[in-house]
């Protein structure tokens, strides 16, 4: 539910600043913290653990923390709250309430909540950034259409979160900002650009390599790691199959049978035909069927007792595998051996009917000389164990024995460094002709690709740009400057800025005294997250004892 919201009403584009800032300092200040205060203690069971107000022992008291904190998240998307965060989340909330109660915030008038509310992220406009009613109908409509929330509830929540940003901005204290760091930052938001990008692609990129047998077998000794044959582990599976255990199962009481039908009665009843009427199946009609079906499952419980008796009776009577006891136990046991293909620490075959973790589970008895067999584990039809044959050691194979995976794996690491190479190439020539030609004139005579993107404010880069570290480079360089190749899948790329208009700051106007403004607040709430979540933690750890390092 908080991930489907916040994925359709995170839209801003005009506050990306305040939103970046919260996103990276207040998720820092969550994952700094303990994930869990429970997650590991004494084990001593406790009458209570008084906590602002609530009890922590309390399940009742733990869910109500939990259950405003998720409706808190649902309202700051920009905090990104993981759902493993949510209830670090929760025991912050009640701290900084209980802050509020100390510092003696009382709770909003109504002039109050309503400009808290028009400030939420999530209740702004996606294209101006302001407050907008329909953005806030929407929100408050579609929380409202689960059964989960009311509008009580999320009014309670709107009250709570408005006192705890009110300690938030006591906690936070003054921005100590430099004048040139404000301007600075200001500037990066402000300055317009145009850049073009020009792409060489890796997959028609076909360099000369020269892979002799000198250059192959260099190769392979300094990547030893890469063609060292793993140890492998020979292993039976014995399988417990129902259908060999029919004969066992006896003809059920007709009540049995009876109470069979009427529990799996829709695997009877034929595929309705349209304008036809439906037909009911009753079980004289399938009789022979429901008896064959309910045999068959009872023969499965039949199989699972069989394993379970056979894996005890090897442990008990400590019967070497391949002895005259064991072969004789298979047989009277009807069991089906079946030979798997061996297989290493990390490629475990996909092997129809045995489950994957018991075929991991046999590297604990890998090296054990004493137990050989499998626990039991559940097939489809019943049941299997799995029987340990040998264990072949690691081995370093002869370069003869390998050489055509040298050869494959030299010409790849080859291609990627002549790529590489190719790209430096690239930028001097580039950076060399630049200024006295355009850009995309000299990118297309060098064989590349080129796309000129719309100008963008330094707020608002592309995210083609924020996929890569393009942007890092090129938010950076002057006008007629070009970045590096930066390699992104099966492309390398370069960015030039073909135009940057940087605007002249004037500390009267008003925009800027908005950034300031803006700007204050949001470091002034992140400096108070960061203290909240100290108070969090010593408050906790004074409650319940500091968390075990991990």
């Amino acid at each position: 539910m908080i991930t489907s919201l916040q994925n359709f009403f995170l839209k801003h584009n005009k506050w990306l600043f305040g939103g970046l800032l919260i996103v990276i300092i207040v998720t820092f200040v969550l994952t700094i913290g303990p994930q869990s205060f429970f997650g590991s203690g004494t084990g001593g069971q406790r009458q209570s653990l008084n906590y602002y107000g609530y009890d922590l022992t309390s399940e009742s008291d733990q869910r109500s923390m939990s259950f405003t904190a998720e409706i808190s998240a649902i309202l700051h998307p920009e905090l990104r709250l993981r759902r493993e965060q949510l209830m670090d989340y929760a025991y912050m909330r009640v701290a900084g309430l209980g802050m509020a109660n100390q510092l003696g915030i009382p709770q909003p008038s109504k002039e109050e909540l309503a400009a808290y509310v028009e400030t939420l992220l999530i209740f702004a406009d996606p294209a101006t950034g302001e407050f907008s009613a329909e953005s806030y109908n929407r929100m408050m409509d579609s929380l409202q259409s689960s059964a989960r929330y009311n509008r009580e509830a999320i009014g309670t929540v709107l009250r709570e979160d408005y006192r705890i940003a009110e300690v938030r901005k006591a906690l936070g204290g003054p921005d100590y900002s430099l004048p040139h760091e404000v301007r600075q930052d200001y500037l990066d938001q402000q300055t317009t650009y145009e850049i073009a990008i020009a792409r060489l692609d890796f997959d028609s990129f076909e360099p000369e390599i020269d892979s002799t047998d000198e250059a192959l077998l260099q190769f392979f000794n300094e990547n030893p790691a890469r063609y060292e044959v793993e140890e492998t582990l020979l292993v039976d599976a014995l399988l417990f199959r129902a259908s060999a255990y029919l004969e066992e199962v006896a003809d059920p009481v007709e009540g049995v049978l009876e109470a069979f039908f009427a529990t799996n009665s829709a695997r009877y009843q034929p595929a309705p035909v349209e304008g036809e009427e439906a037909v009911e199946v009753t079980l004289a009609d399938v009789r022979d069927q429901a008896l064959a079906d309910w045999k068959l499952s009872e023969a499965r419980g039949v199989a699972a007792r069989k394993g379970e008796a056979f894996s005890l009776k090897l442990w008990q009577d400590s019967v070497v595998l391949d002895s005259e006891a064991y072969g004789s136990m298979v047989e009277e046991f009807s069991v089906e051996v079946r030979e798997l293909p061996p297989y290493s620490r990390t490629s475990s075959p996909s092997v129809q009917d045995i489950p994957a973790d018991l075929l991991n589970s046999m590297w604990i008895f890998a090296s054990n000389p004493n137990r050989y067999f499998s626990d039991i584990g559940q097939i489809a039809d019943g049941a299997v164990v799995l029987v340990k044959r040998g264990l072949t050691e690691a081995r370093m194979p002869e370069f003869e024995e390998v050489r055509d995976l040298v050869a494959r794996d030299f010409a790849a690491s080859e291609k990627r460094r002549l790529f590489s190479e190719k790209g430096s190439e690239l930028y001097t020539e580039i950076s060399a002709r630049l200024g006295s030609e355009p850009f995309s004139g000299i990118a297309e005579s060098l064989g590349l690709t080129v796309e000129s993107m719309e100008p963008f404010s330094g707020s608002q880069p592309p995210r083609e740009l924020l996929a890569s570290t393009l942007w890092d480079q090129a938010r950076f360089l002057e006008e007629d400057r070009v970045t590096r190749m930066v390699i992104n899948g099966n492309q390398g790329s370069f960015a030039c800025v073909t135009s940057k208009e940087v605007p002249q700051v004037d500390a009267s106007d008003e925009e800027f005294i908005a950034f300031v403004a803006q700007r204050t607040n949001v470091l002034g709430g992140a400096m108070g997250w960061a203290r909240l979540r100290e108070i969090t933690d010593n408050s906790l750890n004074q409650l319940i004892g500091p968390r075990e390092s991990e």
